[in-house]
């Protein structure tokens, strides 16, 4: 990423900034007093690519908005190609931001303003991501040398760390041993809960096939009332039937008596009628002849001769009598066999009882079972009966209650137990998951030990390589190369004393010639691993500590460092009089920067 222009508005120490035609090549100068706005030109360019800046964090926005206004906005135009590569395309993003938070920006090609690559702040972020592969934290690392960051030897064994990549990996080790522990510590919490419930199953003390059983007794005994109810029903329904027939049974036992004594009747007049008529007309020879017809003339004497074949007609007619009375009473017979089987039922239902037997009951069923039994007999031995069955109801319900009651309880124990034991599982699969996840982290920490120390090694191959072209160059050849152990400790090999030497064993001056040469390496090899296009560089106060000599000596070598980086922004109070800069910026207190 090469940047072409800057225009600003409103934003931290500038009521304007305006920076065009900046050149793609060369140190771009810029100088002023301290409080003059010179850091301002670097965080307004971290502002506009990333929403943020080296000091100022998402948080606390509002701070970048210059003091006593209420909004500012920043324009960018940039250009993004390989160095071997000439391209014309330039791209820009436009951020604004107000005091009450509201914060947009638009990522676009500058010819095409209309139709832009993404809008709003997410969507720009991962479309800048995707153009240039630079994340903010990866830009403060490698191309934004904030002063601050060039200090003392001691804290330079963790900015080493931080361009070999390995202080994310022991933070990352850190952070997974911290998980670890709180793993154990869940896991110990977790199997104390275990135990815990463990005694709560054992409290509950569930007898196995204890609830089968007591299921099988409770289906027993709805099996039991169920056959109590029905032997109730066809008691009732025979006790119904039976005192339906009674009735019409008397009836037909009535009809049937005196359809016999008519039958009787009739018989004997038809054996008369017939025998007199035989006699007296068949047998007018016989001796019984005279004599029947003198005892009939004697008794009946308008009972004449003339009158004798009548006796044929009142026989015949007595037969047919006694024929109509011989069919009613067969149909009577019927009739009775029929309704007397109510008696035999009922008294077959009564039998059937589990009570006791005696003379008196038997005598009774034998009565109803004949259809004998008078009405007070009939209501003694039912009512009996009745309350048999209504005794037998209740308590058949009690039980099945008590039974219910006791199978409730014990399916809630159960299902307690059940429940407890599904919790104790769940709670055992959490531990096993836990020691699963420790297990793979102790095999991560192993592999972040290899890659750390892989690392190490390969960072010191880099810096090597890479510092071995330039820390001679800002040193005049005393130093040329780095020794750096696996903790990333750095000694420096002095050309004068042909042996390694500790950073505290040298100037302040050189310490920071030889972090501003590491910068610069890892610089280079962000943009040789990542980046893979031509990067602009930012150096805030990198000479701070530089006398005049070194000042003029790092400045004419570094514009020639890397065809990588070619565009070098440098901040410093002043520059020596005799360096020609590709652009110089100035800056003055309240007054807009002024560029030569």
């Amino acid at each position: 990423m090469i940047i072409h222009s800057i225009h600003a508005k409103n934003v931290l120490k500038y009521e304007q900034l305006d920076l065009q035609d900046l050149p793609q090549r060369g140190v771009i100068a810029i100088s002023g007093f301290n409080e003059s706005g010179k850091s301002t030109i670097g965080e307004t360019i971290c502002f506009a690519l990333f929403g943020r800046t080296f000091s100022v964090n998402e948080e606390e926005l509002d701070k970048i908005i210059r003091w006593g206004e209420s909004d500012c906005s920043v324009t960018i135009q940039f250009s993004n190609h390989k160095a071997d590569e000439a391209s014309d395309e330039l791209y820009a993003i436009t951020r604004m931001l107000d005091c009450d938070g509201n914060h947009s920006a638009k990522l676009y090609k500058v010819y095409n303003e209309e139709n832009p690559i993404a809008r709003g702040i997410d969507r720009v972020e991962e479309a800048l991501f995707d153009l240039t592969s630079i994340e903010f934290e990866e830009f403060i690392e490698s191309f934004y040398l904030a002063q601050r960051e060039i200090t003392t030897p001691h804290p330079h064994s963790y900015a080493l760390k931080t361009m070999a990549g390995i202080a994310t990996m022991e933070h990352c080790d850190n952070g997974i041993h911290h998980d670890i522990e709180q793993d154990i510590a869940a896991a110990d919490e977790l199997a104390s809960r275990i135990t815990q419930i463990e005694e709560e199953v054992q409290d509950l003390d569930i007898e196995q096939g204890h609830l089968d059983s007591q299921s099988s007794q409770h289906e027993e005994a709805l099996q039991t009332k169920t056959q109590t109810d029905e032997e109730l029903a066809n008691y009732q329904s025979a006790l119904d039937e039976y005192n339906e027939a009674a009735p019409r049974l008397s009836q037909y036992l009535s009809k049937n008596s005196r359809a016999s004594f008519w039958r009787f009747i009739f018989f004997i007049m038809a054996a008369v009628a017939l025998a007199l008529w035989w006699i007296l007309i068949k047998m007018p020879d016989a001796a019984i002849h005279e004599q029947l017809a003198q005892f009939v003339q004697s008794n009946l004497p308008q009972f004449t001769a003339q009158h004798y074949p009548y006796l044929l007609y009142a026989g015949g007619g007595s037969v047919f009598l006694f024929l109509f009375f011989w069919a009613a009473g067969i149909s009577h017979k019927g009739n009775i066999e029929r309704l007397s089987q109510a008696g035999a039922n009922l008294a077959e239902k009564m039998r059937s009882l589990d009570k006791e037997e005696n003379e008196e009951r038997s005598l009774q069923i034998n009565l109803v079972a004949s259809s004998q039994a008078s009405d007070k007999q009939l209501n003694t031995i039912t009512e009996a009966d009745l309350s048999f069955f209504d005794q037998q109801q209740d308590q058949q319900a009690e039980l099945i209650s008590q039974l219910s009651g006791a199978l409730v309880i014990e399916r809630e124990r159960v299902n307690r137990a059940a429940e407890l034991q599904e919790k104790i599982n769940t709670l055992q699969s959490q531990i096993d998951d836990k020691e699963s996840r420790n297990q793979t982290r102790e095999l991560a920490t192993e592999l972040l030990t290899g890659a750390a120390r892989h690392l190490s090694k390969r960072f010191n191959h880099i810096i090597r390589d890479h510092v071995g072209k330039t820390l001679p160059l800002f040193t005049q050849n005393r130093y040329e190369h780095l020794q750096i152990d696996e903790d990333l400790s750095v000694r420096v090999f002095s050309n004068e004393k042909h042996d390694f030497m500790d950073l505290d064993e040298i100037s302040s001056g050189t310490q920071r010639q030889i972090m501003l040469a590491v910068r610069l390496a890892l610089s280079q090899e962000m943009v040789s691993r990542k980046v893979h296009t031509q990067q602009f560089l930012i150096l805030d106060e990198p000479f701070a500590f530089f006398d005049e000599q070194r000042t003029e000596q790092s400045l004419s070598v570094l514009p020639e460092l890397s065809n990588d980086l070619p565009q070098i922004w440098i901040i410093a109070q002043s520059f020596p009089d005799n360096m020609n800069f590709e652009h110089s910026i100035y800056c003055e207190r309240d007054v807009s920067a002024k560029t030569s």
